[in-house]
């Protein structure tokens, strides 16, 4: 990220507090048999973000909706899926700050992308994890995040 877009960043996360983190929809899916131990398997994983993110159910309040995917494959077969949709609200301690620099697109998508990303990715990891072991699974550790 460029010092601009940092800064912009910093009085952005200045302008708001983290308020609540919940988990609103977790589904684990065996979809297939764990392959062999060593064997290469597919992972991947996505975000996305509910229509209208951010919601603002209060004048001090914002409201994300993130989802959460990740999938687990082995050749050409899906062997796992797990799916974790959060609620995560903001209050904003500085309304016009916020306002003001929620209108730049590029520091909208670093917020949306990174920030809450990085925020929540403890969580997600976990569910991932929880969700093959209680299936049954040998849990795959999703990596840390830089």
């Amino acid at each position: 990220m460029s010092g601009d877009i940092n800064d912009r960043l910093a009085r952005l996360l200045r302008a708001v507090t983290l308020e609540e983190i919940k988990p609103m929809h977790l589904q684990s899916d065996a979809l297939g048999a764990m392959p062999p131990p060593g064997s290469e398997l597919k992972l991947e994983w996505k975000q996305a973000f509910a229509e209208g993110d951010p919601l603002a159910p209060t004048p001090d309040t914002k409201v994300f909706r993130p989802r959460y995917e990740f999938v687990v494959g082995y050749g050409d077969t899906t062997i796992f899926k797990q799916t974790s949709v959060f609620i995560i609200v903001f209050r904003l301690v500085d309304a016009v700050a916020f306002d003001e620099l929620w209108l730049n697109e590029d520091l909208r998508k670093v917020f949306m992308e990174k920030q809450i990303q990085k925020t929540l990715w403890p969580l997600f990891r976990q569910h991932a994890h929880d969700g093959m072991s209680r299936l049954g699974m040998s849990p795959v550790p999703l990596p840390w995040l830089m």
